[in-house]
């Protein structure tokens, strides 16, 4: 039976603990990166969700007179409480797991998620008091309360507080380009001139609509050099969201959170880049950037794409690499028989990576965006020619 009481105990601290890593607290995610820490959420919640359940499996297993907490007979608040509890906790994982097999899209999502979530953790504060024996004397019973509506209160803050804070800091759309492969460049401005500050390969959650209180926000990279007075960011139309940038016009009000994330390179390092179709986008940030502060570090970029003509950026990374050391490597996988290419054909691999490695390679940095498959390669190329897994650097955005 104790056991089963610790099963339960340790699932309300994982779901307390959740709302840290969900936060998006600058104080956390430089330390762990934010793909790590996102990774680790997931992770979490999958333990939290296997926790839950064997609470009171073992329980009843051990003393089938626990059966009564779910008996309405004997105390029909506590029997919905607990129902629903179990319900809310198989919902939330489960939607987040097939998110997209259920056709929920990703605002519903965030609503549901975070509702179910302060539920959870609401009924089971409650439940832990009620039952009492293990939380005797008062103080217990306090602190527990306290810690967990901390928790809480950290879910609200990010859903409430921050639109809050944003709605006094404004953009306005001064521009929207369409780029090669049905993507497209949205440009902000800042509409009281305040120039946000970001370091390249970061990212920033943006809300396109006349109030930051809505369920519409979602992470994109910034694009554009940190040297400019705007900022711009560039994605694939593909999604809800992302499908509408084409039909965004100037002047509409924007609101952006950030900036967040530590893909981003240090001022010493030579950059290695291995990127894969819109996943380009941090790092034309950091080359654009490089190339308006003329910084002389060596670059190298292995590109993959399906084809030529939907190389994005294609033009604009020809001419930054007259005017910094930047070696570009195109990796096209389907080329016409009469198309030339001074790059490679195919897939990304380990020995095409090799052979690209420069001399001395760990006085690089590695990024790697872009599709799953590509990363996965590029991930456990670099692990076994040899780089030092502190100077490898990934970005999946792979929220839910």
């Amino acid at each position: 039976m104790e056991f089963g009481v610790a099963l339960g105990f340790l699932a309300l601290a994982i779901f307390g603990l959740q709302s840290l890593f969900s936060g998006r607290f600058h104080w956390i995610a430089p330390t762990y990166g934010m793909d790590n820490i996102m990774h680790f959420h997931r992770k979490m919640g999958l333990v939290a969700f296997l926790f839950v359940l064997g609470h009171p499996i073992t329980l009843i297993l051990t003393d089938p007179g626990f059966l009564s907490y779910f008996d309405p007979r004997v105390n029909l608040m506590r029997a919905i409480a607990l129902s629903f509890v179990t319900v809310a906790i198989i919902g939330i994982t489960v939607t987040s797991i097939w998110r997209v097999a259920f056709k929920l899209n990703y605002e519903k999502w965030r609503l549901l998620h975070g509702f179910l979530a302060l539920a959870i953790v609401f009924v089971g504060v409650v439940h832990s008091i009620q039952v009492g024996h293990y939380l005797d004397p008062l103080w217990k019973k306090i602190a527990l309360a306290v810690i967990m509506g901390a928790s809480m209160y950290l879910v609200l803050h990010t859903r409430f507080v921050r639109p809050w804070q944003n709605k006094k800091r404004p953009y306005k759309i001064v521009d929207v380009k369409p780029e090669r492969d049905e993507c497209y460049s949205v440009t902000l401005a800042s509409e009281k001139g305040r120039r946000l500050t970001f370091t390249p390969g970061q990212f920033a959650w943006i809300t396109i609509n006349s109030s930051p209180f809505t369920l519409q926000q979602h992470p994109f990279s910034f694009a554009s050099s940190a040297s400019d007075t705007t900022v711009s960011f560039t994605a694939k139309s593909m999604g809800d969201f992302t499908g509408t940038w084409k039909d965004l016009k100037a002047e509409t009000t924007a609101f952006l959170e950030g900036p967040f994330g530590s893909f981003t390179p240090e001022p010493d390092s030579h950059l290695f880049f291995v990127m894969g179709g819109i996943g380009i986008t941090p790092c034309m940030s950091m080359l654009r950037t490089m190339r308006d502060r003329k910084d002389t570090r060596k670059a190298t970029l292995l590109y993959a794409n399906k084809n030529w003509e939907g190389v994005t950026f294609r033009e604009e990374l020809e001419e930054i690499s007259r005017e910094i050391n930047l070696k570009i490597v195109h990796v096209i996988e389907d080329l016409p028989e009469d198309e030339e290419l001074d790059g490679e054909e195919g897939r990304i691999d380990q020995d095409m990576i090799e052979k690209y490695l420069p001399p001395e390679p760990n006085t690089y940095m590695y990024f790697i965006c872009g599709p799953g498959p590509l990363m996965d390669v590029a991930e456990v190329a670099f692990h076994n020619l040899g780089i030092n897994w502190r100077r490898i650097y990934s970005e999946r955005f792979e929220i839910v």
